[in-house]
């Protein structure tokens, strides 16, 4: 079954400039996701639990601890060579990637309840994109995901809105790793 998320839900977006990013926060980042619990008719407000997401890696350029299990370029060659929509992790390869990485200096994150469709970007619920050293956007679909109060505090309030994606900016799989196309050239 395919999970569609409502269109209805609008997107809110965090911009941290890259002065203020200290890795390990991409670890915090998906450790501060919250989603509300959706079984719990009883409880007048929802408790909020980090979200079990189904992750697409779609761009990648880190690098990674030696003494962690992820090495930075054999995980850049997967993402590189994945299909369409990119390479589908689970939440908890998602966060032993973000736990392997010393540096993020490029790479989008795209976060999915189990059962969307991950090649159609409205059932996107989170978005986490560092640019090449620069910014980066948290991306979150309240109700369906939010940040933490602590997230709020450290980096201020969310704008409405979202923006671009790789996806839209660039063209499927226009996007770049290491300086280079990652799609094979037109012909």
């Amino acid at each position: 079954m395919t999970t569609t998320v409502p269109s209805d839900l609008g997107m809110v977006t965090y911009r941290i400039p890259a002065a203020r990013i200290v890795l390990p926060d991409l670890v915090q980042f998906f450790s501060e996701l919250e989603t509300p619990e959706l079984e719990t008719p009883e409880l007048e407000t929802p408790e909020l639990h980090s979200p079990e997401l189904v992750w697409v890696l779609t761009t990648l350029y880190a690098v990674t601890s030696s003494d962690k299990p992820v090495q930075a370029l054999p995980l850049e060659r997967r993402v590189d060579a994945a299909a369409e929509p990119g390479l589908i992790l689970s939440h908890a390869e998602a966060m032993e990637i973000a736990d392997s990485m010393r540096q993020l200096i490029d790479g989008e994150f795209l976060g999915y309840l189990p059962g969307s469709d991950l090649t159609d970007e409205t059932n996107l619920v989170v978005r986490i994109d560092a640019f090449d050293s620069g910014e980066w956007t948290v991306t979150v679909r309240p109700p369906l995901t939010t940040m933490s109060d602590a997230f709020d505090r450290t980096h201020g309030p969310a704008q409405p809105g979202r923006p671009a994606t790789r996806l839209e900016e660039f063209g499927p799989r226009q996007q770049t790793t290491n300086g280079t196309n990652a799609a094979p050239p037109a012909s």
